[in-house]
């Protein structure tokens, strides 16, 4: 089975799991284009405005990040697909960052890992949804 990562999970993945473990799960699964945006953001807002993580554990996490992004196959919304990313995103009241996770988890047949509790709910009715921990202990 393959899996379609947010950046929630991705997150969990890297602080939750020792790298070499994360990497292989993400190696042959995907992320969207716009994961590594994500990523790069929810990393900044804990170095820069939180503080939470120093220069070295910020310059470490992105070159994790990076790993990442070489390894897992990156998929992207054509413009063919916008209506549809819209309609989930309207039809479910989510974003469309959100929406495009489903579109993408259902038309490419994967199961969404991720561990926003509102973005799983309204992708079960779309696809198959885990959270990383499920999927990391299998």
């Amino acid at each position: 089975m393959r899996f379609l990562f947010d950046a929630s999970s991705i997150l969990q993945l890297i602080r939750g799991s020792k790298e070499e473990k994360a990497l292989r799960m993400l190696t042959e699964n995907c992320i969207l284009d716009l994961t590594k945006y994500e990523l790069g953001n929810a990393l900044w807002k804990e170095h820069v405005l939180h503080r939470a993580i120093g220069e070295r554990e910020f310059r470490e996490f992105l070159d994790l990040l990076r790993s990442v992004i070489f390894r897992a196959s990156i998929l992207s919304v054509n413009g063919e697909r916008l209506p549809d990313v819209a309609a989930v995103a309207t039809r479910e009241k989510i974003t469309f960052y959100d929406a495009s996770y489903i579109t993408m988890a259902k038309i490419h047949n994967l199961t969404l890992v991720t561990e926003d509790k509102e973005l799983a709910k309204a992708a079960s009715k779309h696809t198959r949804t885990s959270s990383s921990i499920d999927v990391s202990s299998s």
